[in-house]
């Protein structure tokens, strides 16, 4: 409410809260720049969001957590980047994460073959800009019209996690540039709605989704190099499981399952994304990584040396090996 950009409504979704959250609101931010929407079930932060962007009019639609505190031209930001440049459909804000080193914030980062976070590849000017491959879903903005030409935000299923890739997928393949502004800042505190959530709940929905996103919109001909990749993750994750409760390994067997038994639903989402592609594959891989691992000791830069080793041979033409 004191952006210094003011031309602007608040569509405030609460998502089943049981907290009073949706009785504080209308009792101490009664603004005509407000709406209340309130959901009957909890929809995840996919189903949350598109239910606040069903009641969307604006031509710009921003994403916004709810745990985060945002600097006060971090609106004026946004908008001055999306404006500059009519080619880009997406663009995030530099988004400050309690807990991560400052040094990752001097470039932008993307996604690996497996949806994981690279850190560290795209170039920020000095005008605190840079085209990126992945928008946060903490803090973004889109236009309104291509969220429409693309048939929406997410799909509600996804429930939580790697959503913000499906939607940078599908802008991608649609051959819109997505980019990063510094400024606009916001603070995000980290697990403002799933850190009372069981972690293994989570788990399954984060292996799932990143691994769907694969399958969903990558060819048959790069599935069929995929699966040596899902097999690897699954026997490296079922060793993490081990020795960290950050792994389940019942979930991660859930994730594979469900992958296995939706293989009729896959298929029909894939033909309904194939109209959306404007462009190739290649021209999408090329801003994903094809590493496992940011680290720097033994083991990361062995399996990394092999990952970037597979692709090669196999013709995978990830960023490291773009044509």
């Amino acid at each position: 409410m004191k952006q210094t950009f003011t031309d602007f409504e608040i569509i405030f979704v609460d998502n089943n809260s049981s907290d009073g959250s949706y009785e504080f609101m209308k009792e101490n931010y009664d603004s005509e720049k407000i709406s209340l929407i309130r959901s009957e079930i909890n929809l995840g932060f996919a189903g949350g969001n598109n239910l606040g962007f069903r009641h969307c009019k604006s031509e710009l639609i921003v994403l916004l957590n709810n745990d985060t505190v945002t600097d006060k031209n971090w609106l004026k930001g946004l908008l001055e980047c999306i404006e500059s440049d009519e080619k880009t459909g997406i663009v995030q804000s530099l988004v400050i994460t309690r807990g991560i080193p400052m040094k990752y914030y001097e470039k932008n980062g993307t996604i690996n073959l497996l949806g994981h976070n690279i850190m560290s590849v795209f170039e920020i000017d000095k005008n605190g800009r840079g085209e990126i491959f992945q928008a946060n879903g903490c803090s973004l903005m889109i236009r309104k019209i291509l969220a429409d030409e693309l048939g929406g935000l997410f799909p509600d299923e996804y429930f939580a996690y790697s959503e913000d890739t499906y939607l940078c997928l599908k802008a991608k393949f649609f051959g819109t540039k997505i980019m990063h502004t510094s400024a606009s800042i916001v603070d995000h505190f980290g697990g403002g709605a799933s850190g009372n959530k069981d972690p293994s709940f989570m788990f399954f929905y984060q292996e799932r989704n990143r691994l769907m996103n694969f399958l969903l919109f990558f060819s048959g001909k790069f599935i069929v190099k995929y699966i040596p990749v899902l097999i690897l993750n699954f026997f490296l994750k079922s060793a993490a499981s081990v020795v960290s409760k950050k792994y389940s390994f019942s979930k991660l067997v859930k994730a594979y399952f469900w992958l296995m038994k939706n293989q009729q639903l896959i298929r029909e989402r894939r033909k309904s994304l194939d109209k959306i592609k404007r462009v190739n594959e290649d021209e999408v891989l090329k801003y994903i990584s094809g590493k496992l691992f940011n680290g720097d000791n033994v083991f990361e830069r062995g399996f990394n040396f092999i990952m970037l080793l597979y692709c090669k041979v196999t013709g995978i033409h990830i960023l490291e090996n773009k044509r």
